[in-house]
């Protein structure tokens, strides 16, 4: 159940610095609370702030359209967001992101994976919806190069983004220290990979018939909520990444407030925009 006191529904987005502002007003009651739902706020926020100058800096084909996807895909996670903690007035969120929240009351998880989830959820998930949202069968081929430029604009906060955890994960860190480079290549490849199936994802929403869309969303919603879960719950692998994440767990901060605090500071200054991967 959600954790009380709640925060206020989040109002309607429309620009980017609307969903900025949305962000700061659940990483300030995640602060305050404290909740674990801040950890994925905060890296949503810098990667929106990174989107927001590749959109200024004229990166992209189209800016205004892919604002216009950035709201959009955004605006699922604000209504998952209203969903779960005021049910009374706001539609339920997708299974997804019911397996993402509820887990947040969970102290034993590490920081990564309350990201991770949320990631999963978001992506594979709500990404597709969102691209078909804005583009339409019509758009798609047109707004396929700038959703792919998305991953250069993404790859450029990996760095940054590995670096804000490590400050509070030692144990992380020391594995970053051994891999480097080739931690950084994994994590970039496994996001394009999560891109990539939402984007097979739209193209099946796209050239669907209209009546069929929601069953389709309903299975996909499924498989996608199992796969958030596994973050959470690795089965097959259970034994030996429960006791990875035990011995990272250790030398982690557990300090909620802290550590959301520690990520904001950074997420409010995204690193230089890489344009090419």
């Amino acid at each position: 159940m959600p954790p009380d006191p709640s925060p206020a529904p989040v109002p309607p987005v429309t620009t980017i610095a609307d969903v900025v502002a949305a962000l700061d007003e659940i990483i300030e009651w995640a602060g305050q609370a404290p909740s674990r739902l801040g950890y994925f706020a905060a890296l949503y926020k810098r990667i929106t702030l990174a989107v927001g100058v590749a959109v200024d800096d004229g990166v992209f084909d189209d800016g205004p359209r892919m604002e216009k996807l950035d709201v959009a895909f955004a605006s699922r996670y604000l209504d998952a967001i209203n969903g779960w903690f005021h049910p009374e007035n706001y539609p339920k969120p997708t299974r997804s992101w019911r397996t993402t929240f509820q887990h947040a009351e969970d102290p034993d998880p590490i920081i990564v994976q309350h990201m991770l989830s949320g990631v999963t959820s978001h992506i594979v998930l709500d990404l597709g919806i969102a691209t078909v949202q804005v583009a339409g069968r019509s758009g798609l081929t047109a707004i396929h190069r700038d959703f792919d430029r998305i991953n250069a604009v993404l790859a450029s906060q990996t760095n940054g983004v590995v670096a804000d955890i490590n400050e509070l994960s030692p144990a992380l860190a020391d594995i970053y220290t051994v891999l480097a480079d080739n931690q950084i290549f994994v994590i970039n490849e496994a996001i394009k990979a999560l891109r990539d199936s939402a984007w097979r994802f739209a193209t099946i929403l796209a050239y669907e018939p209209s009546f069929a869309r929601p069953l389709t969303i309903r299975a996909r919603d499924v498989q996608v909520a199992h796969e958030a879960g596994l973050v959470f719950d690795p089965t097959g692998l259970a034994g030996a990444l429960d006791h990875a994440v035990t011995r990272i767990a250790e030398r982690e901060s557990r300090d909620v407030a802290h550590n959301i605090a520690v990520l904001d500071a950074v997420a409010a200054t995204p690193a230089p925009i890489q344009t090419e991967l």
